[in-house]
Order: structure tokens, then sequence, then C-alpha cells
């Protein structure tokens, strides 16, 4: 396992590499997501890793293409997608990155989960 350099610029999302395919890793519950708390209670979630799974796939559904070059494969304690495509990895990261430092877009993505029933 190793850090990819071009991930190096998101401070919250890890990049693993592996043997067969690559993931993004996300731990929820620590000082990146802490002031997000409300946003996720607001919904009657947690901010678990399958609730920020949602919170992704919502963000991108608009993005259908995308979601077929990845998938998520998520737990309670930990948010993760993975695949072999590097670039939509990273539109993953991106994306989560984006919903943690913006919770106006968090606010909008659950939305969108909530109307298509996207939470697991």
């Amino acid at each position: 396992m190793s850090e990819r350099p071009e991930f190096a610029s998101f401070p919250n999302v890890t990049f693993v590499e592996g043997e067969t395919n690559d993931s993004v890793i996300y731990s929820p519950g620590g000082s990146a997501d802490i002031h997000l708390q409300e946003v996720f209670a607001a919904h009657g979630l947690e901010g678990s890793g399958y609730d920020w799974q949602s919170a992704v796939h919502a963000a991108l559904v608009e993005r259908g293409p995308l979601l077929e070059r990845f998938a998520f494969d998520s737990e309670a304690g930990m948010f993760c997608a993975y695949g072999t495509d590097r670039e939509a990895l990273g539109e993953v990261a991106t994306t989560l990155e984006a919903l943690l430092a913006q919770p106006v877009k968090l606010v909008e993505a659950l939305a969108v989960a909530a109307e298509r029933d996207l939470f697991d």
C-alpha cells in the first residue's frame, strides 16, 4: 500500500494502491467532519461511512457514467470507493473533500440522497 502523489493534495482522503484495485478511503467521525454532525442529524443520520457513501453517490448521480467506473464498499466506520480507474477515484476524492469543506454541498447531496432513496 502506498500513497499516490496525485492524491497528496487531499487532506482527508487516503488513496490505497492494491494489486488489482485501488481505493479511496475516508474515516468519518474525526476533526474533519465534526462540524457536519448537525447536517447528518437533520436527516436522522450519524455520519457513518454508509452515510458518506450516500452523500457522495448523490453528489455524483447526475454524472451517471462516472458511477459505472468505480464501486462503493463502505462500512459503518469507513467510506470506501474502489476500482481500477484512478481518474474516477480522483473525482470521488474531490467530491468527498468538497462535501467536507462546504456544508451547503453536503446539505444538497443529502437532500438528493433522500429524494432518490440512496441511503443504505
